[in-house]
């Protein structure tokens, strides 16, 4: 009995690092998605001049449009990405970072992707109005397309009516990637 209490100690004493080092490693990772996050806006901040010898280029799509019931909508989409030439001779575009805002009725609607320098996403935020008159935030962190960390409200009220714009992680992460193969359709 003496014996097993002991190891039982020991076997928890041991784990406690253990979950130290995974969390260190968490936000370790999280501070590495916050710098390459500053360092997009940068890049963004400085489009139309060269940044690291990478020309930055930005495709802009503006949909207005006038909804029946609701009135006017309008969406507007950065994706800002850096281009370079294959083996082939041919443009490979890396997508890093989009923007999109849009309106249904009074409600605002925003959106940021961060794509890592590999092209995967690594942070996505959306921001929502909620029809209550609160404002909902979402955010997700990837590292090497493995979910750390999410963000998000705690019991969304009914009437809030966010039930469609509410993102599961899994939801961000098939958004994030839509807009890659956009890029790649340019």
């Amino acid at each position: 009995m003496k014996n097993k209490l002991l190891a039982i100690l020991l076997a928890a004493l041991l784990a406690i690092p253990s979950g130290l080092l995974a969390q260190k490693n968490t936000n370790d990772a999280i501070a590495k998605i916050r710098k390459d996050y500053a360092t997009a806006l940068e890049k963004i901040k400085a489009a139309g001049d060269y940044y690291d010898d990478i020309f930055v280029n930005r495709a802009n799509v503006v949909i207005q449009e006038m909804w029946s019931g609701s009135g006017p909508h309008k969406e507007t989409t950065d994706l800002y990405y850096s281009m370079g030439l294959n083996e082939e001779w041919s443009f490979d575009r890396t997508l890093f970072f989009v923007r999109s805002k849009w309106n249904v009725a009074p409600r605002e609607f925003f959106l940021e992707i961060l794509y890592d320098e590999k092209g995967q996403p690594e942070f996505y935020f959306f921001k929502a109005d909620g029809y209550d008159g609160k404002v909902y935030e979402f955010r997700y962190y990837w590292e090497n397309g493995k979910l750390i960390r999410s963000l998000v409200p705690d019991n969304v009220p009914e009437e809030a009516s966010l039930s469609s714009d509410c993102p599961t992680a899994e939801d961000a992460w098939k958004a994030a990637l839509k807009y890659i193969d956009y890029v790649g359709k340019l």
